[in-house]
């Protein structure tokens, strides 16, 4: 650990006997109580303190430490030794504040020579670091939940690695930190912010779940007016007048409702012919490994294939177009357009 200046005065033999004694008996040793800010305080308790380095300023909380005066009583440090138990380095390893953590979750177990499961641990930003000794090292935290771990649940548009950050602080023992972690500030509406990259853990957006309850707010596109998933394509109009982001799964969903449109007759539903298994169930299209998206009806029996050239991949297309196959195999190709200004997309 390296220490920060303005420390608490020592604690005296006896003091400092009573306030281990207290950490050794309280698994859970401090809680941390946000405060909703108001105007109308007239005094403000001496142990109140207030958070700013938060991934936004919307996040500035109020807080109080309980028991305060065990909490004033630790050291403070800039730095603590973290253990990174992981296949690759195993050792210690120095964490700052403002860095950002993996915690373990009680449920992953704690096998030495483990390699980390970094989807499975939680995941928090280091705020401050205090100590009584080696033995007994706290650090502040606020959380970066995953989607799945909020009452809201995980949505189309979030990305594999996507977290949120919080002003939800937490007080935790060193000893549950299972190393670094490297987490991408993603400018989503700046149109020349790298793209996180698949393997990497990011975050667009805040929840302020100490005083709202509310989101920050994502950019809006295409037609259905919901955010980018970053882990899917988005194509760009090169209408001057339009210059729309649009979806990729969009403008395959869109070819296929016209494809169904296109095969129905006049005042009449279609028909799904030839669409079921020798089983009788539904026909189960797998999308071609050179696709960028696709679309499929219900019953199976149509399929629309979106195709980038060029684009990364595994198998890259070699042409740019939307494919439509029907039940029988047969495809056909056609031009792609803006959902939105009708324009053909180079």
């Amino acid at each position: 650990m390296a220490r920060s200046p303005a420390q608490p005065q020592d604690l005296s033999d006896k003091d400092r006997e009573r306030l281990k004694k207290y950490l050794h008996n309280n698994p859970k040793a401090f809680t941390v109580v946000t405060v909703p800010p108001s105007r109308k305080r007239k005094r403000a308790s001496p142990n109140l303190h207030t958070e700013t380095n938060l991934a936004q300023e919307r996040l500035a909380v109020e807080y109080e430490i309980k028991p305060a005066n065990n909490w004033e009583s630790l050291r403070r440090y800039k730095k603590f030794t973290g253990m990174r138990k992981d296949l690759r380095e195993l050792g210690d390893e120095s964490i700052a504040a403002g860095e950002h953590i993996l915690v373990k979750h009680e449920d992953t177990g704690d096998q030495e020579g483990d390699i980390v499961d970094y989807a499975a641990q939680w995941k928090a930003k280091v705020l401050e670091v205090r100590a009584l000794d080696s033995e007994n090292v706290f650090v502040r935290v606020a959380w970066h939940n995953r989607p799945e771990d909020l009452e809201s649940g995980r949505k189309a548009y979030h990305g594999k690695n996507e977290l949120i950050p919080t002003n939800q602080l937490d007080i935790i023992d060193a000893m549950s930190v299972n190393g670094k972690l490297d987490v991408y500030d993603w400018e989503e509406e700046n149109d020349d912010s790298p793209m996180p990259d698949p393997q990497e853990y990011f975050w667009r957006q805040t929840l302020d779940s100490a005083n709202t309850n509310t989101f920050s707010k994502l950019r809006l596109m295409c037609r259905d007016q919901t955010p980018q998933n970053p882990d899917e394509v988005i194509i760009q109009c090169g209408n001057a007048k339009c210059r729309s982001w649009l979806h990729a799964k969009c403008i395959a969903e869109d070819a296929l409702e016209r494809a169904i449109e296109a095969q129905a007759p006049v005042g009449k539903k279609r028909k799904s012919a030839g669409s079921t298994q020798k089983n009788g169930g539904p026909r189960q299209p797998k999308m071609s490994p050179s696709a960028t998206a696709m679309a499929a009806s219900k019953d199976g029996s149509l399929m629309a294939e979106f195709f980038i050239a060029d684009l990364p991949a595994d198998r890259p297309a070699d042409k740019t177009e939307i494919v439509i196959t029907d039940a029988a195999g047969e495809t056909r190709s056609e031009e792609m357009k803006c959902l939105l200004c009708s324009e053909t997309l180079d």
